[in-house]
């Protein structure tokens, strides 16, 4: 009897494991929605910079993306990061784990940031030819 409950307990956590894994759940199907930043790094010319949510209320800096269903994106942006300040609004698609957020006046203004979920964060990732990290935002859902 032992046996079958550590079977049937295993097997329990088994089920549990695939539901939060990110492999399964299709993380393509978690973008659309409206995210706010928390925190983010870019890298200077000297060192790489990190604002964390205080530093980004401090001194008024916000970016607020929404991803609809439709395959539409807008965002709401104040901060001082040429990656995001070159596109308004548009439309977005993704392939594996990159989402590419398509300006429809200038395809030479579109950006493909790699994504990645953790919990309920969104995090998207930037980088230049040479590996710098242009950007790299934590972004909590603003749905809920």
């Amino acid at each position: 009897m032992l046996a079958i409950m550590e079977k049937k307990t295993g097997f329990s956590t088994f089920i549990n494991w695939l539901g939060t894994t990110e492999m399964f759940a299709r993380p393509s199907k978690r973008l659309p929605g409206r995210w706010q930043l928390f925190e983010f790094y870019v890298d200077t010319e000297d060192k790489l910079q990190n604002y964390k949510e205080k530093s980004l209320s401090d001194n008024k800096m916000s970016l607020n993306l929404e991803f609809k269903e439709d395959g539409k994106f807008s965002r709401e942006s104040n901060l001082p990061v040429a990656v995001i300040q070159n596109i308004e609004a548009g439309e977005w698609s993704v392939e594996k784990n990159f989402v590419t957020l398509i300006d429809p006046g200038n395809f030479r203004n579109n950006v493909e940031f790699q994504f990645a979920f953790e919990k309920d964060t969104l995090k998207l990732l930037k980088k230049d030819k040479l590996g710098k990290i242009e950007f790299f935002g934590f972004f909590k859902s603003t749905d809920k």
